[in-house]
Parts: C-alpha cells; sequence; structure tokens
C-alpha cells in the first residue's frame, strides 16, 4: 500500500487559528491551535470520504502533485511548525 503525505502548518489570521493543507483548498480554523487542526482533520477525512471511490480522488490529488493516488492509498495528515 502506498502512502501519501499531506503537511499542514497552522497560523494565526483574522483573530483565529487557520490549519491549512499546503496542496489542497482544505482548510479548519478555532478559537486555539488543537481546535484548528481537530477541525482541519475532520475536514480532510470528510473531503477523502466525499471523494473516494470516484476517479476525482485521484485526479484532485495528482493536480496538487500526487499522481498515483488509488483507492487503497493510505493518506496521513502532519502538521509542521
Amino acid at each position: 500500500m502506498d502512502t501519501v503525505l499531506l503537511i499542514a502548518r497552522v497560523s494565526w489570521e483574522e483573530g483565529c487559528y487557520l490549519a491549512k493543507v499546503d496542496q489542497l483548498p482544505l482548510e479548519g480554523a478555532g478559537d486555539s491551535v488543537d481546535a484548528a487542526k481537530e477541525e482541519l482533520i475532520e475536514v480532510v477525512r470528510t473531503w477523502i470520504q466525499d471523494h473516494d471511490g470516484t476517479d476525482r480522488l485521484s485526479q484532485t490529488m495528482a493536480d496538487a502533485g500526487f499522481p498515483g493516488v488509488e483507492e487503497d492509498t493510505e493518506v496521513q495528515l502532519e502538521f509542521v511548525d
């Protein structure tokens, strides 16, 4: 099984913490770093579930620089500073 590592960062923007995936238009906001991370984790899970089993997931991931993503590819989310 292949693995894709998505990198996310948390920053303070306009009165809240904002967690964003570097190469995808996915983000979560919260009043703390942990809240923003938790929201982003849920956003990513929902996004994957919505795209799972469709050609959209493979194509969107390829467009973001992750070619070859299949249904059995494991997607990991890592937060960095």
